[in-house]
């Protein structure tokens, strides 16, 4: 009985997919020089994409974020109407910043999104993103995108009723333009717009059997990341406890040990070639993790 529920779920998680139309993992390049450098940068840069995301009814946000210099959307609709709609994200962008920084190198690229699998795996790639760069948070607390915002009802409920509307006066000082002034009643919380006014969480939550299932994926299934960074050509780290985990697998797979510290020191070796080139391990999370003397991680790579 149980298997038969879990795949009338998955089919229920899939037809709700298939009904989202054109679905892109989109981002842009993570080697572009700093856009938002301070607290009250992100909070902005927040605020115009929600606006933004209001004014261009015909693309939806299922998930993003906001990093120091570059972002990452989950959207949907044509081609045209997203590249439309980043356009004039950047350019109310570029207006806020005053050109000080430059944003000709600020460009998306999108990623075809095939099936549900990947939609989840995009997902998740994208609400874990400042975990994996900043040590102060984790994959459920980075403010600046929908990560707190996930199978959070608790939370989502305290945010609405924290929200107060932008009205025209903050509105035209974020957007430099009256052109928005018909979503002034959007809501603010903490001084910026949440994602609950823009983006579609509850409806991406919904392609997810659970928040069960949803929690495997961004905790444990590390996998996924290195996939989803390769196919849009980004280049991720992982956290020593990631790789714990990803090394504690290969370990039981390959070579039946079922703790590190029972590998022998050229299975150690072979499992440190592994993490270094698959998992993009550091020499010190190696030695950290191994226990492999510098001097002979310097002679392997």
């Amino acid at each position: 009985m149980e298997k038969d529920n879990y795949f009338v779920r998955e089919q229920e998680c899939t037809d709700i997919f298939n009904k989202l139309g054109p679905v892109y993992n989109a981002c842009t390049d993570e080697n572009h020089p700093v856009i938002f450098r301070t607290k009250d940068d992100f909070k902005a840069g927040m605020s115009i994409m929600a606006i933004c995301v209001r004014m261009f009814e015909q693309i939806k946000v299922f998930a993003f974020q906001l990093m120091s210099n570059h972002i990452h959307l989950v959207i949907s609709g044509n081609e045209q109407d997203i590249m439309d709609f980043f356009n004039y994200f950047k350019d109310r962008l570029d207006h806020y910043l005053n050109k000080r920084v430059d944003l000709s190198g600020f460009c998306l690229k999108l990623f075809a999104i095939e099936d549900l699998t990947y939609f989840r795996n995009a997902i998740v790639y994208v609400n874990r993103n400042g975990f994996v760069v900043y040590n102060n948070v984790t994959p459920f607390s980075y403010p600046w995108g929908t990560s707190a915002y996930f199978f959070q009802p608790l939370f989502c409920r305290y945010v609405r009723m924290c929200g107060k509307a932008i009205g025209n006066v903050k509105i035209r000082q974020l957007m430099h333009t009256k052109n928005a002034d018909s979503h002034k009643d959007i809501q603010l919380a903490d001084g910026y717009v949440h994602p609950l006014e823009f983006c579609l969480i509850e409806l991406a939550e919904q392609t997810f059997h659970d928040a069960k299932q949803y929690f495997y994926l961004i905790s444990r299934k590390i996998e996924t990341y290195a996939s989803i960074a390769k196919s849009i050509g980004e280049y991720v780290f992982y956290s020593d406890s990631d790789l714990f985990l990803a090394a504690s697998k290969i370990a039981k797979d390959t070579f039946g040990a079922a703790e590190l510290n029972a590998l022998t020191a050229q299975q150690k070796i072979e499992l440190a070639k592994r993490l270094h080139f698959d998992y993009n391990a550091s020499e010190k999370q190696l030695q950290r993790l191994l226990k492999i003397d510098k001097n002979i991680l310097k002679s392997i790579f």
